[in-house]
């Protein structure tokens, strides 16, 4: 069958250039309670995002285990919860869900508070775990448990995590050596580098720290206050061989260690991926940097750009002017075709106040950044003061050159909501999470600190209307996206894409009929026939398909019926020395043969005969003189002269006299077979004429005659025949006196003779005709 399919999408409007964001989706978790911190982390890729709450209880008695929420795309303005993962060995205070990122069908799940190994035994307080999980037909399912080669205690191990296709990379931000396992320095910070194999298991292939790693200047051993030690690994980011470490504690410039000290300006590494091994190929830090910058809170690398967050910089984009108390920048490196990566970019937003903390949270695709800034009062337009409400900035990189797209916030905010605590952007859609918001999806049912996450997407439906008219053949379908018709008629149907667009198609249908030829056929008794080249042997009704000239399928039903057997019989007889032929087959004597010949029909018939074969006729001559008798009795009998051969008419009965000096002969028919005798030769014409004498009166006659006298008992064969000796009349007689009437006889006037024969003897007397 052929089906015709319209493909619904392409017909679909989805615009996107140059439009705002908008949001269009609120994200709550379908368990919610109070203090959970959905949304604390958020990651998305295509058309999965995973929000993560560390809070999350599970029971009064359960507190902190965390869990990750997952939320698929089903429609261009619709995004659901569909499952919600917990860590296969949960236990309290995991924090399970405190980082997460996702790329493909694969996600990594950082719990820094988890104390157990792989094996959830060997517990050390806090030495922190990750799990990776996988997507298999739509349902994400826990693959395995990592932790640190060297885990100890209070390393924090999955504070960080980060993943590319099959390289993911898990930040231990406070744990104490260095990457062989020695030179202790307290909570300077490693990442450790984890590969998947073909076996399909995650396995660590490195351990990383940075160059110059150090404790803090001050509090080489920390204090009761903030851990201002370097924190290398407090944020990760990778992009295929290149990856992005932020040490936001770090106090040293990069020239040496020990100089330059700023208490906790920060600092960034660059790693590039070489033979499998991870290289640091470059320091960075912020131009004009200063204590308590924090630079490299947060970190991102997409291709050729790495940008680093310092949520505590205080100064415009030229690094003196106006100068605020913690508004916070992000700064823009790239690399160039050396593979150096060079600073090219400061930016702030455009309504930076004290304390925003711009740059809180960062996250790039392509040419769109989005920045967390979740300490901002302001609502997008500069107006409606909300402390601590938060919002997003979207930055679009322009020619090289990275500016304010727009600034985006929650359509419920409220004081303290911490919107922009996380952010994700993938393609048209951006992710940010709100950990302190209270309300439900509909701004209803508060529950303090519960969180929230929103979804904001650049691209809006416009219904496009479509015309079209098709024409099927009978029994096909046609398909409008996942809407069949098989029907003449018309059709107004209603698509919706995977982004959740409309698009209205009008079908004018048109069902050819159907084209059906019937054709009959016979086939010989146990035969083979053949149906477009298929054979059979059974009769029936036979189906076929066969194109036709409007590409419909044509079909063609074949009524076969099978011919009875043909049979027959006869019974045939012939002369002997005769044959008989039937077929190709010949016959000479008695016998039954069945033989199979075609019949008009060309079919096989079976033709049974019974043939007789007569036995010879006897064809010799008895003679007395000139009366000659055939022998052979009960026949048919025609006498002749010989040389030449002339018939003799009338001349049929057994016996015949002679009425002439020659050679005579006779023609003996007995069952259909006839056969000649030879020639005899007469040579007198004398008559025993006393054997028997009788008188004819009168005599002459004109034609009625009495002959006596006649035995009663016996019976008398006469003939009259002419002087030549052909019979002219025959006839028998038995009674003592005989009238003939011969005047009907066509005779002229004449002598004639009048013969009587018996059984013993012959008697002739002249008869004279006058008329």
């Amino acid at each position: 069958m052929k089906k015709l399919i319209v493909i619904g999408s392409v017909l679909l409007s989805v615009s996107a250039l140059g439009q705002s964001y908008t949001e269009i989706v609120k994200a709550v978790a379908n368990d919610r309670e109070a203090d959970d911190n959905f949304g604390y982390a958020v990651t998305i890729d295509g058309n999965w995002a995973a929000i993560g709450a560390y809070s999350d209880d599970f029971g009064g008695a359960n507190p902190n285990m965390g869990s990750v929420y997952i939320f698929e795309q089903q429609g261009l303005n619709n995004w659901v919860q569909v499952q919600k993962l917990s860590a296969s060995d949960q236990d309290d205070y995991d924090r399970f869900g405190w980082s997460v990122d996702i790329h493909g069908d694969f996600l990594v799940v950082g719990a820094y508070g988890e104390d157990d190994d792989e094996n959830n035994a060997n517990p050390l307080s806090k030495a922190g775990s990750a799990y990776f999980f996988k997507n298999i037909n739509g349902t994400w399912t826990e693959m395995q448990k990592v932790v640190a080669s060297d885990r100890d205690v209070d390393d924090e191990f999955g504070w960080s995590v980060a993943i590319y296709d099959s390289t993911a990379i898990i930040g231990a931000h406070i744990e104490d050596h260095d990457a062989v396992g020695g030179n202790y320095k307290y909570h300077a910070g490693s990442v450790y580098s984890f590969t998947l194999g073909t076996n399909n298991i995650w396995t660590q292939t490195q351990k990383i720290c940075a160059a110059d790693r150090w404790v803090d200047m001050n509090y080489p051993n920390g204090y009761s206050g903030e851990d201002l030690a370097d924190q290398f690994g407090g944020s990760v980011d990778i992009w295929g061989d290149w990856m992005v470490v932020g040490a936001h504690h770090h106090d040293y410039a990069t020239t040496s260690p020990l100089s330059g000290a700023l208490w906790s300006s920060g600092a960034a590494y660059i790693f590039e991926r070489t033979a499998g091994v991870w290289n640091q190929v470059k320091k960075v830090q912020n131009f004009d940097r200063e204590s308590w910058d924090r630079f490299g809170y947060d970190v991102a690398i997409d291709s050729n750009i790495i940008a680093i967050c310092a949520y505590s910089e205080d100064e415009m984009p030229d690094g003196v002017s106006d100068p605020l108390t913690n508004p916070g920048s992000v700064y823009i490196f790239e690399r160039n075709g050396s593979g150096i990566w060079n600073h090219v970019q400061k930016i702030v937003p455009n309504d930076r106040s004290s304390g925003d903390h711009f740059g809180y949270s960062i996250s790039i695709d392509d040419t769109l950044m989005v920045l967390g800034c979740h300490s901002d009062d302001h609502d997008e337009f500069a107006g409606d003061l909300k402390t601590d409400a938060g919002s997003a900035y979207i930055f679009k990189n322009n020619g090289g050159t990275w500016s304010q797209f727009q600034k985006i916030d929650a359509s419920d905010r409220v004081t303290e909501d911490d919107l922009g605590i996380s952010v994700g952007i993938s393609g048209h859609t951006v992710l940010v999470g709100a950990q302190y918001q209270d309300f439900n999806e509909l701004g209803l049912d508060s529950i303090t600190n519960a969180g929230a996450a929103y979804f904001y997407s650049n691209k809006q439906c416009s219904t496009t209307i479509s015309n079209n008219s098709a024409t099927i053949c009978f029994g096909d379908t046609y398909a409008v996206g996942s809407i069949i018709h098989s029907t003449t008629g018309y059709f107004e149907d209603t698509l919706t894409s995977i982004e959740g667009c409309d698009s209205i198609i009008n079908t004018t249908l048109t069902v050819d009929a159907a084209i059906i030829e019937h054709q009959y056929a016979s086939m010989c008794n146990g035969g083979t026939y053949y149906i477009f080249g298929t054979p059979t042997t059974t009769p029936g009704n036979y189906s076929y398909l066969l194109t036709a000239q409007n590409g419909c399928d044509s079909t063609i039903i074949t009524h076969l019926t099978m011919d009875p057997p043909i049979t027959s019989e006869q019974w045939v007889s012939i002369c002997w020395g005769e044959s008989y032929s039937i077929g190709l087959n010949t016959y000479h004597a008695s016998g039954i043969y069945e033989d199979v010949v075609s019949a008009t029909n060309f079919c096989d018939s079976t033709i049974t005969t019974h043939l007789t074969v007569e036995f010879p006729t006897d064809v010799s001559i008895s003679q007395d003189n000139n009366l000659l008798t055939a022998n052979e009795t009960a026949a048919s009998y025609q006498w002749f002269k010989c040389n030449p051969i002339e018939l003799i008419p009338a001349a049929n009965s057994q016996t015949y006299a002679a009425n002439e000096i020659g050679t005579y002969g006779v023609i003996v028919t007995k069952n259909g077979c006839s056969d000649t005798s030879a020639c005899v030769y007469v040579d007198e014409l004398s008559l025993n004429d006393h054997q028997h004498e009788f008188s004819i009166f009168p005599n002459p006659t004109s034609g009625a005659i009495m002959i006596s006298p006649v035995d009663p008992a016996v019976v008398y064969q006469i003939l009259l025949t002419d002087q030549s000796g052909k019979t002219v009349f025959a006839s028998n007689i038995n009674q003592s006196n005989t009238a003939l009437d011969l005047r009907s006889l066509e005779i002229s006037s004449g002598t004639y003779f009048l013969t009587l024969i018996t059984s013993t003897d012959v008697s002739r007397e002249k008869i004279i005709f006058s008329k």
